[in-house]
């Protein structure tokens, strides 16, 4: 056998492979034997038509039939003797067999591009955002507390600001008239200058009764107004619980009473902001080689990636004959070429740092989990039986090792800011 490799670009490449009458001789007679078996014709016994004869009337389907074998056999055979390790099915082409000639074909795949890690040992520069958390993040995260303890409680008068209430909206045109088809039923409203109904609607609906219709105009997502008729058919207030030691002690366990509260609060914001700041830290570093290195995604992990998102969207509910494949691949197109990207730049980093995480280490991890909440300690523990789920482990392990270790290589500057800033942003 013969083959000549041919590099196409960086993840492409193509094989030309011939395979010599004189090898495939006697593979082909073995073959026949067996064809002929198979061979139906008047006046002969199945299995017993001349060799002479099968070759005469199934000499091309014999032919066809062997090489599909041999091309399937050969090409396995060359992508060992080549050192090549497919990431797609190959595209076979140009195949040509008849008995007494060479097989020859064409053979087209695709592969994972060689990964050239930029420099990062020697040192780059991060900056790494930490907000510190004030008495109003606290004051936030009490009233988020109070709203989810709140009681709804019906109301008989009209509606007014801060209310909520349900309702049906009918979509007319300008002159007043439905449209058919357009009705929205059951829809539940906060009654707020910042909610979805906006100021001028508050002031419309300002005393509205059960049963009262108004007339509202909503926006598009466009920024077109819309006209609707809005009856209304429930008004319930939010009562919110005082916020004192009793309602301290009913939100937190750990907390004795209001001033212990803040205190524990204080203590998970900071933790919360810590994570949010070493999660973009994570994620900046593995930007840092996304941005510096030279790399081409190869067109199957992309294609696959797609698949990936629109079996994640028809999980969601989403009818596959709905799902446009062409807007999902150019909507998701950034993000997936930057986590692919990042999955062949990985990869070679824990191969360059020799990360490694066994299985010994992976079971003490486990059993640190146990110990962390002994009350889930069975559930965690049948969790991480499954293989899968130990393998998901591993890599999460793998990761946090690499992640700690291009740290220690990066010049990273720590800068605090005032969470009132990202207040603002959000």
């Amino acid at each position: 056998m013969k083959n000549e490799l041919t590099v196409v670009n960086d993840f492409t490449r193509r094989l030309n492979i011939m395979v010599p009458w004189e090898e495939l001789q006697g593979k082909y007679e073995a073959f026949l034997q067996k064809f002929s078996k198979k061979v139906r014709l008047p006046g002969f016994r199945k299995g017993k038509v001349p060799p002479r004869l099968v070759r005469q009337q199934y000499g091309a389907a014999a032919e066809a039939e062997f090489a599909e074998t041999m091309v399937q056999e050969y090409y396995l055979s060359a992508l060992e003797d080549a050192d090549l390790d497919p990431i797609n099915q190959a595209t076979i082409q140009g195949v040509q067999f008849t008995e007494g000639a060479p097989l020859r074909f064409e053979a087209t795949f695709e592969v994972e591009p060689e990964v050239m890690l930029p420099p990062y040992q020697k040192g780059f520069k991060l900056e790494q955002v930490i907000y510190d958390q004030d008495e109003e993040d606290v004051d936030r995260a009490i009233e988020d507390l109070r709203q989810q303890r709140a009681e709804l409680r019906t109301v008989e008068t009209g509606l007014e600001e801060d209310y909520y209430f349900l309702a049906d909206l009918q979509e007319v045109d300008e002159s007043g008239m439905p449209l058919v088809g357009r009705k929205l039923e059951n829809r539940y409203f906060h009654l707020h200058p910042e909610g979805p109904l906006g100021r001028e609607n508050l002031e419309k609906l300002q005393g509205a009764r059960v049963g009262d219709t108004r007339r509202v105009i909503l926006q598009t997502d466009a920024g077109m107004d819309t006209h609707f008729e809005l009856t209304v058919r429930e008004v319930t207030e939010r009562i919110l619980p005082d916020i004192d030691d009793s309602f301290a002690r009913q939100v937190d366990p750990q907390a004795e009473d209001l001033e212990q509260l803040r205190s524990n609060l204080r203590e998970r914001i900071r933790a919360a902001f810590e994570r949010e700041s070493n999660k973009q830290l994570t994620h900046d570093l593995a930007d840092h080689f996304i941005r510096n290195a030279d790399l081409e995604v190869p067109t199957s992990l992309f294609e696959n990636y797609v698949d990936t998102v629109i079996a994640d969207l028809e999980r969601e509910g989403y009818e596959r004959e709905n799902i446009d494949r062409d807007a999902v691949r150019e909507e998701h197109r950034a993000s997936i070429i930057w986590n692919l990207k990042w999955y062949l730049l990985r990869k070679q980093l824990i191969e360059e740092e020799e990360i490694v995480v066994d299985d010994q280490a992976v079971e003490a991890r486990v059993q640190e989990l146990i110990a962390a909440d002994e009350t889930q300690a069975n559930q965690v523990r049948n969790h991480y039986r499954r293989p899968e789920n130990r393998r998901n482990l591993r890599q999460d392990m793998i990761s946090d090792a690499l992640f700690e270790k291009l740290k220690t290589y990066a010049k990273i500057k720590v800068i605090h800011k005032p969470s009132k800033e990202l207040r603002k942003a959000r």
